[in-house]
């Protein structure tokens, strides 16, 4: 058994607007749930490139052995931005996110300069290992832009 985590968007493609709201589930496999320490939950972009690579943190939540958020957050403010268990069962956790995006950075895919978007879960458990899973998504439409370089 290898342990994994599988992110899913709620809806295809994963392309999103600027603002718009980000909703999906994601769900833990081949963990038990009593060894997991502690749930990491983000939303975050990413640069790679020429240069310096830089990373920002857009939605964050950490939850330990004792909040598994069973229901929605009420104290998000305002009830956009969330993380709770949905459901738990023999064959694992499944979760439920729902992140408001702000209005920039967009997704780009330049020659010199890429950012990306993701969510991004870890869990850490209580034999020391890490599980972590990544699925990119796309902020904005930016036409692609064709320059000849010398």
């Amino acid at each position: 058994m290898i342990a994994s985590v599988i992110i899913q968007f709620d809806r295809q493609p994963h392309d999103f607007e600027p603002r718009e709201i980000v909703t999906g589930t994601f769900r833990t496999v081949d963990v038990i749930p009593e060894e997991i320490s502690r749930l990491e939950f983000s939303v975050l972009w990413f640069t790679e490139g020429k240069g310096d690579e830089d990373l920002g943190v857009h939605f964050f939540k950490s939850l330990g052995e004792d909040e598994h958020a069973d229901e929605p957050d009420s104290t998000s403010g305002n009830g956009i931005n969330q993380v709770f268990l949905q459901s738990s069962d023999e064959e694992g956790l499944t979760y439920f996110f729902s992140v408001g995006l702000p209005s920039s950075p967009l997704t780009w895919h330049g020659k010199i300069l890429k950012i990306y978007w993701c969510v991004r879960v870890r869990l850490y458990l209580k034999n020391g290992r890490e599980v972590m899973s990544e699925r990119e998504f796309n902020v904005g439409k930016i036409p692609p832009v064709h320059v000849e370089l010398n």
